[in-house]
């Protein structure tokens, strides 16, 4: 899988579009015609522009999950399964190897 462009990304507005950028490349742009709420062409921008912060935080709470149960200081266990799945589901989006959910 190649790699993604290196962040920070972020985003600037013109005229009712939002382009997500890193250093000086377009990476993508939020467009009128695509969502003509403007806040939610916003919201979309920025979440768009957090992807590779948001991906480096699914990796590295994958791996702190990894084959590992979550006990409080009560000794309640929490079976993080459900989280590990997800994650997972998630980050093979991310890098391409999945395009539906998993089969239950």
């Amino acid at each position: 899988m190649p790699e993604i462009t290196p962040g920070p990304w972020r985003v600037e507005s013109e005229d009712g579009n939002y382009g997500i950028f890193a250093g000086e490349d377009l990476l993508a742009v939020v467009i009128p015609d695509d969502t003509p709420d403007r806040d939610a062409r916003k919201a979309n921008a920025l979440l768009i522009a957090a992807a590779p912060l948001l991906l480096n935080a699914c990796r590295q709470l994958k791996d702190l999950l990894e084959n590992n149960r979550v006990v409080t200081g009560e000794g309640f266990i929490i079976n993080d399964a459900d989280i590990r799945t997800s994650l997972v589901d998630a980050l093979m989006r991310a890098d391409g190897y999945r395009r539906e959910p998993p089969r239950p």
